[in-house]
């Protein structure tokens, strides 16, 4: 594929997108390929390569690409060659505000209006931007600033998601259930960016009327640029939708609403507030306020469908009120529980509210839905909506909402779920694993502890801190490194503070580069000090310390074994040397280092690494016991036997 050449400049990660291959392809393009271009900007670790000769280099090498089809082939050329100019503006635009600024750039290049330098951006930077809007067509041209949209957003990371980012899965998610309208009025009072509206657009709902409510100037601004490159006409309101309803008049046949988690609430904008019938929310949060304007706003017959956070479900006080009187009215016809990571911005597993006057065929019931094991219910929730029966292999019932209603109206679906039926097989494979686990663990751990001699200690030995060993040369000590950009092979390789606590360090598969002397050699000792000290030995060597991290390398190998010595580290003792208020950390340098003869170093690391396989199998015991006792529970509840039936009998 061949594109017009202009400037800008690509990081390695953005070659990687351009060609549709991991990072750590380019890497080995720039270390194998005599031919591939030198940087023209930035620096050693973070290098920067001119978009034109990256363009040249993989034209001259068209096996290096590995895209699929041509349409998702330019698509993705035209976003990494937008992101390629973005980086002429890096240190002169907050990357906050590359959306708005590419956004009206492409909306002055579509109007035919002029783009003038302002007091950040040179004009020359703006001519480059405009001759790669110039590139692609314009029925791709929304496509493609959407993916430096998203690119941005992933950069910010939390920051990038709270006002909603192309490719978010909650997005899809709400577009999918809205991309059925035909006619009527689409309204998303929280909209963001506008992308769960517009991508309802891309998936067929045919609205007559779109609207929108966003509290950030921004993130509205946005909403209306992308809504204009595509043509669509979306009348979107800058303004707080709890503070002040902006049109009370409004009635829409489907809602979407993907609101901020607990928002505060003025309790002076709600005593009367017309919109809360079923009660007045908690000022610690807002999420039940939304629940109620979205049934406010919905038409005769209209379905309105809000993610909250789970806490919305089961919270008592007020919210529970709320809950009980929306049960009462027949306004919840679904409450759906997500999987965990669908937001950028957090952790918390969402759940969707489907909210509206109930069914003829579903009156008196609400469908629970438990996705929370579900991989990607974004995909299949508008089908669970439509036809139930989808819904095999899925937790869910219909719960009579009298049953609901009562005591706290908890409306978690995993509380009211119960399989009908229990597989009786499985049951019996728990069992004879947690048998079997116990059986082995219960036979290994008296081995293990009955040759458990104490080691030979000879006398009081000299201590040394940290600091004095490094001093007479025995040992060196470095703290963690920043990784390098660039260098994407040194990802698997990171080592965290929770690797030293589980002391599991990621095998190493291959070599890497190692200029600046980060990678850890076999032997190295890796040690946290938060809170106390841990420490383990890094065998193989090829790891990347990070964070809190700190490697102490012995030079000195007549003095110091590294097992003993990562042993050594985590001594009791060393405690009293913790400082700090909120985060305790132990000095590395202050550290003690009593220091026997190597010989002695050794058994008592021996006899230390049998304590530590005891606790590893009296571990191993106590959860084949928890599962033994959960097997035969769950028999019990559900009536099944834990023997097994063969042909020639009866089991165990």
């Amino acid at each position: 594929m061949n594109m017009p050449a202009h400037e800008g400049l690509l990081a390695p990660s953005d070659i990687a997108d351009l060609a549709g291959v991991s990072r750590a392809a380019v890497s080995n393009w720039r270390k194998r390929m005599s031919d591939f271009p030198e940087p023209t900007e930035g620096t050693a670790s973070k290098p920067l390569f001119a978009a034109k000769d990256i363009e040249a280099w993989l034209t001259a090498h068209p096996e290096k690409r590995k895209l699929g089809n041509s349409a998702d082939s330019s698509t993705r050329a035209w976003e990494a060659r937008l992101w390629g100019v973005a980086n002429l503006f890096r240190g002169h635009v907050d990357v906050h505000d590359f959306g708005e600024l590419f956004l009206r750039t492409a909306g002055e290049f579509v109007d035919g209006r002029p783009s003038l330098a302002s007091r950040n951006v040179s004009q020359r930077s703006l001519d480059e931007l405009r001759d790669a809007l110039e590139t692609i067509p314009r029925a791709d041209l929304p496509a493609a600033i959407d993916g430096l949209l998203e690119r941005t957003s992933r950069a910010l990371g939390k920051a990038g998601g709270e006002t909603g980012f192309v490719g978010s899965r909650t997005s899809t998610l709400l577009a999918s259930l809205a991309a059925d309208v035909d006619g009527g009025t689409l309204y998303d009072p929280a909209c963001g960016i506008g992308v769960a509206l517009l991508q309802a657009l891309d998936m067929g709902a045919t609205p007559d009327r779109l609207v929108g409510n966003e509290i950030n100037a921004t993130a509205a601004e946005i909403a209306l640029g992308r809504a204009a490159l595509r043509g669509v006409d979306l009348e979107l309101r800058i303004t707080d939708v709890l503070r002040n309803d902006p049109d009370p008049d409004l009635r829409a046949d489907v809602i979407i609403a993907e609101p901020p988690y607990g928002l505060r609430v003025d309790p002076e904008t709600t005593l009367l507030d017309p919109r809360l019938r079923f009660g007045i929310p908690p000022r610690s949060s807002g999420d039940s306020y939304w629940l109620q304007h979205v049934v406010a706003h919905l038409a005769p017959g209209g379905v309105g469908y809000v993610l909250t956070s789970p806490g919305t479900l089961f919270r008592g006080g007020a919210e529970a009120k709320i809950r009980r009187n929306l049960l009462l009215g027949g306004w919840v016809r679904a409450v759906v529980a997500l999987t965990g990571k669908m937001l950028p911005q957090t952790s918390i597993a969402p759940v969707l509210w489907v909210l509206g006057e109930s069914e003829p065929s579903a009156r008196g019931t609400v469908l629970l839905v438990d996705a929370s094991k579900v991989e990607a219910p974004e995909a299949d929730v508008a089908e669970w909506l439509t036809d139930e029966s989808s819904l095999v292999g899925v937790p869910h019932a219909r719960v009579p909402i009298d049953e609901l209603a009562a005591g706290n109206a908890d409306l978690s679906p995993a509380r009211w779920m119960l399989a009908e039926e229990v597989d009786s097989a499985r049951l019996v494979e728990d069992f004879d694993r947690a048998s079997t686990l116990l059986l082995q663990a219960s036979t290994d751990l008296p081995a293990t502890v009955r040759y458990l001699e104490p080691p030979h200690i000879p006398g009081e030995p000299p201590v040394l801190t940290v600091a004095a060993l490094v001093e007479a040369g025995a040992i060196e000590v470095a703290p963690a490194r920043p990784p390098r950009q660039g260098d994407p092979e040194l990802e698997d390789r990171r080592v965290d503070a929770t690797a030293v606590r589980t002391r599991q360090l990621a095998p190493v598969t291959s070599t890497a580069p190692d200029e600046q002397g980060a990678l850890t050699q076999p032997g190295d000792v890796l040690l946290t000090t938060v809170d106390k000290v841990r420490a383990i030995v890094d065998d193989e060597g090829g790891h990347l310390p990070v964070g809190s991290i700190s490697r102490i390398r012995i030079v000195d190998h007549t003095k110091l074994d590294p097992n003993y010595l990562a042993d050594v580290l985590a001594g009791e003792w060393n405690s009293r040397f913790a400082a700090g208020t909120a985060v305790q950390r132990i000095p590395v340098r202050e550290i003690e280092i009593p220091i026997p003869p190597l010989a002695e170093q050794r058994a008592i690391h021996a006899t230390i690494e049998k304590a530590r396989e005891a606790k590893r199998l009296a571990k191993q015991a106590a959860e084949a016991a928890d599962s033994l006792t959960t097997a035969i529970l769950n028999a019990v509840r559900h009536g099944a036997s834990l023997t097994s039936n063969t042909t020639e009998g009866t089991t165990r």
